[in-house]
């Protein structure tokens, strides 16, 4: 396994995967104590690391270190790749504006199978959202749209996670799935008519379905300090599975990091 090191745009996209992991963990400690009014705002500050494995064809293993920045409070939660507005005040059903930052951008220069294809941009991607606290799980939904039009694609996200809770240990399991629209899949995982060879051939693909499946853990010592260890491996649907740009059909991520909870 190589490491190489990373572009501005992967290393934007790396520190977005970590910073979710990081935060996570963070917004887990703070739900569950009892000790803190729910209207009191939240900050926490760290630093992380961050491998990611990714499918496309003879890209390296990436791995990079990164600041930990977070926010919550009763209207706004910054977590990682992820901003939102919260529209009314319930912590059980929550409605949120949402903008997140993709994580999907490549250049061709990032291996020699690519060469020759136009880069693909990182975007910005708003819409709607929605969280409910369960005593058993926490499930979300949100759907987004292409801010800045690179794709001109839209997107849909569930997921379902419960935190245990060990004294100052955590383990939280998360099972999850989201939708991209057929716009979305032939930008990024599609093969343009110029862009074709014989090896690589035209490919537009899609709307599919992706998995994810993951468990993050915690440990909090001295009141105030959390190290946390992330890992998770996304499934990808047919119509990305068959792009001729990929040659595998998962994508993992560990992350492994520390958070200081003011």
């Amino acid at each position: 396994m190589e490491h190489r090191s990373t572009r501005p745009g992967t290393t934007a996209s790396l520190l977005a995967l970590g910073l979710t992991a990081a935060m996570a963990s963070f917004s887990c400690q703070a739900q569950n104590s009892e000790d803190e009014p729910g209207d009191e705002s939240h900050w926490g500050l760290g630093v992380g690391t961050t491998l990611l494995q990714r499918p496309h064809r003879d890209i390296d293993d990436e791995v990079k270190v990164f600041p930990v920045v977070s926010y919550e409070n009763r209207w706004v939660s910054l977590a990682g790749s992820r901003f939102d507005l919260k529209v009314n005040e319930s912590e059980r059903l929550s409605f949120r504006a949402r903008a997140r930052y993709s994580l999907d951008g490549y250049e061709s220069g990032d291996s020699e199978f690519l060469r020759g294809m136009q880069d693909r941009d990182d975007s910005v991607w708003l819409g709607g959202a929605l969280v409910w606290r369960l005593p058993a799980a926490e499930l979300s939904a949100e759907y987004l749209a292409d801010a800045m039009g690179n794709s001109k694609g839209s997107r849909a996200h569930v997921q379902a996670e419960h935190r245990f809770g060990f004294g100052r240990f955590g383990l939280t399991p998360r099972i999850a799935a989201e939708w991209v629209d057929k716009k979305y899949v032939a930008y990024y995982y599609g093969v343009q008519p110029d862009e074709a060879t014989l090896v690589r051939p035209a490919y537009a693909g899609k709307s599919t379905i992706n998995v994810e499946g993951g468990v993050r853990a915690d440990y909090t010592f001295g009141l105030k300090h959390t190290v946390f260890l992330d890992i998770g491996v996304t499934g990808y649907g047919s119509a990305i599975k068959d792009s001729p740009i990929v040659d595998g059909s998962n994508q993992s991520r560990t992350s492994l990091g520390y958070v200081y909870r003011f």
